[in-house]
């Protein structure tokens, strides 16, 4: 395979010290692949490569020896594969990477593995949308001044990407960002700036794309049955606690975390679930009824549970294996 000057030159002057490397790691990761790794460093270090010789000459070396480190890892687990449900980590690699080149030169040890750890968590959250994460930050990197910028600005984004449980950090750190890129990521103009980050701040169900949406509306949903790749293995049902749900199907318990931009699952115990209270249900029928308002829920048989929580309600269903959250400002 054939690779820029810029890569050929890093990996000849450490040649031994990568060979060696290579075979430690294949100690470790019975299924590294010595031709899966030449393929992938083509690829995927390539493209980062010229962009910080273009930029940072001196920096090449330190970044191409922490790229092939990744690189093992990354191959062993099988991670480097573009098919399946890991393809965003490679295309992570190509696409945003080289855009990132300042940041990752000033500090590759932390910037190239917060990036692709990053890609992991997305891609392994049902209801993120990673090729969304991946585009947006590609388009904002360059903006970005530092590795901390950079980083801040993804985390942002991955927020925005339906990584809910990211909230409380990304609001108690937004202000660190440059207003103009914080204006950027938010999708934003500059004169909205503040009122944005109030709104943000008040209502977990507000998204600045879409500022004057109505009350009493279905927002998200979350789950699916576990034959299709999602985690209920019967309908669910849920109890509301102050700051989100707790979900049980059959034999397992999860906590649900939602608002405006994504709903994220995360395993709770039996001894949770049997503590907590259920609340005044908030349906009646197939409707959700609050405050003298009534909404109809989409077709999925009668509602088995619901209750509010940080400014919605969610419901279960009958014949559904979904969860579906109505907000209610």
């Amino acid at each position: 395979m054939m690779i820029s000057a810029p890569l050929a030159e890093a990996l000849q002057a450490r040649r031994a010290d990568f060979n060696a490397r290579f075979r430690l790691a294949a100690q470790r990761y019975p299924q590294l692949d010595g031709q899966e790794l030449l393929r992938f460093i083509a690829e995927a270090v390539d493209p980062l490569a010229q962009a910080v010789h273009a930029k940072h000459p001196d920096a090449v070396a330190d970044v191409v020896s922490v790229a092939y480190d990744c690189s093992l890892q990354l191959t062993g687990q099988r991670l480097s594969l573009d098919a399946g449900r890991y393809g965003a980590i490679p295309e992570t690699w190509r696409e945003v990477l080289p855009a990132a080149a300042d940041a990752i030169a000033a500090q590759p040890a932390r910037v190239i593995p917060s990036l692709t750890n990053a890609a992991h968590q997305l891609a392994s959250t049902e209801s993120a949308d990673v090729t969304r994460w991946i585009r947006a930050l590609k388009d904002v990197a360059s903006q970005c001044a530092t590795p901390d910028e950079l980083l801040m600005a993804g985390q942002v984004i991955a927020w925005q990407c339906g990584l809910a449980h990211y909230r409380e950090g990304v609001l108690s750190a937004l202000r660190s960002l440059p207003s103009k890129l914080a204006c950027t990521v938010l999708g934003i103009e500059p004169k909205r700036y503040e009122a944005t980050l109030q709104r943000l701040q008040e209502d977990r169900w507000f998204d600045p794309a879409h500022p004057n949406a109505e009350s009493l509306r279905i927002v998200r949903s979350a789950g699916a049955f576990r034959g299709f790749g999602g985690p209920f293995l019967q309908p669910p049902l849920l109890k509301s606690t102050d700051n989100g749900w707790l979900v049980q199907s059959a034999d397992d318990y999860w906590f649900l975390v939602a608002d405006a931009f994504g709903a994220t699952l995360h395993r709770s115990t039996a001894e949770e679930w049997s503590a907590q209270s259920a609340r005044k249900e908030e349906h009646v029928g197939t409707r959700v009824v609050y405050n003298g308002k009534a909404l109809d829920m989409p077709g999925a048989g009668p509602i088995t549970s619901s209750g509010s929580s940080t400014g919605a309600i969610a419901c279960t269903f009958a014949h559904s294996h979904q969860i579906v959250l109505v907000a209610l400002k």
